[in-house]
This record gives structure tokens, sequence and C-alpha cells, in this order.
């Protein structure tokens, strides 16, 4: 996973301006499998955070091969989560849909951060 300096930048306000403590990865089962789903988070003192690029992420061990490929980014303003590796096993004409072009989910989708289904893309995959 990576953090890009743009998007940490932003992570960094939002933190400051919400009082959590970093970012926590959950794994969500979805149309295309196992999608991760990024957020805000205060920690417990049981959690064990990582840095990635100065900012404090929980990635439990069951989301680590989901999370491999991806990068937070600041595209056009807006924070998203890029997908470099499809991980949606293998759909014929691309992923999640199967419309196999560039998709790019601004936030709900299946491989970004929400929790709906609803893509102002046609798919869950990310490649810019």
């Amino acid at each position: 996973m990576k953090i890009t300096d743009s998007a940490r930048e932003v992570l960094q306000q939002a933190l400051q301006e919400t009082g959590a403590h970093g970012l926590r990865v959950a794994i969500q089962e979805t149309c295309c499998g196992k999608s991760p789903v990024i957020g805000l988070d205060v920690y417990t003192e049981d959690d064990q955070p990582e840095t990635i690029n100065d900012i404090n992420i929980v990635i439990p061990e069951e989301a680590r091969d989901v999370v491999d490929g991806l990068e937070i980014d600041l595209v056009n303003g807006e924070l998203v989560v890029l997908n470099t590796v499809c991980g949606c096993g293998g759909h014929e004409g691309g992923c999640c849909g199967g419309h196999g072009e560039s998709h790019h989910d601004h936030g709900e989708g299946c491989c970004g951060h929400g929790e709906g289904h609803h893509h102002h893309g046609e798919g869950c995959c990310h490649h810019e």
C-alpha cells in the first residue's frame, strides 16, 4: 500500500480536525469478493498501527493481500483509492461488471472507502 505525498497532507489535516489517530482497513465482501474499506479511526491500546508516509494505519492480517497494490492519492482535489492490481477474480472484460475500461470510484464503491455499492464510474477497480 502506498500513500502519496499530496494524499498525506489531506489525511493529516482530516486526522487533526477529527481527532482520529490514523486509518483502519476493514474487509467487505462485495460483488468482486473481498474489497478493502478504509476509514479514519481512533485506536485502542490493542491496535498496532504501522506507518506509511507518516500516516498511521491498522491493516489486519486478513487484509494484507487485498491492500497490496493499493495507492491512496489526491486526484482533482479528492482523495481516491487506486487499485494498481485488479483483485476482482479475473472477470472477463474488466473488474466487477465487465466494462473493461479505466474505472474511477469516488469513495463508496467496492475498492474504495465506504460501505455501499454506489459508483460514480463503472466498476470497482481503479487504473489510472
